[in-house]
């Protein structure tokens, strides 16, 4: 018994449509999720079957969530996803979907190990890191 895994994280965000194109350029699916008791949807983007981003508009942060961050605030963000693929099939990506790479590749230790890290920024400036494992062309 004992903590297993990262289940979901909250972004605080401007504006959810963006937000939704957004991640969804990058390849996420990001809209609606149903919540139980019949209390409506809530907007989020799923990372996995597994894990999801929870989002919340910033001017109904605290009304809407009564167990809100206190210091929350809009680009506050710095997470780190996994890419499957090479560090080159990453960059190709990210450039045909229009995100800018502001940093890499650099050699990063994640939750595996030594990887292959490229940063870019969501539309409301949170840091995204996207790492790669195993990609020889980066071996040290």
């Amino acid at each position: 018994m004992g903590i297993a895994a990262i289940d979901h994280w909250v972004l605080v965000v401007k504006d959810l449509e963006e937000t939704f194109a957004f991640y969804r350029k990058i390849g996420l699916d990001a809209g609606w999720q149903e919540r139980p008791g019949g209390r409506g949807k809530r907007p989020i983007i799923r990372i996995s079957d597994t894990q999801k981003v929870n989002l919340y508009v910033v001017d109904r942060y605290t009304t809407e969530s009564p167990t809100h961050a206190p210091n929350f605030a809009t680009g506050g963000a710095d997470f780190c996803l996994r890419w499957e693929g090479t560090v080159r099939e990453a960059q190709d990506f990210l450039q045909e979907a229009g995100v800018d790479v502001i940093s890499g590749p650099v050699a990063r230790t994640g939750s595996k190990g030594v990887g292959t890290s490229l940063y870019f920024r969501d539309p409301d400036d949170n840091l995204i890191e996207l790492m790669t494992y195993g990609d020889p062309a980066y071996a040290s």
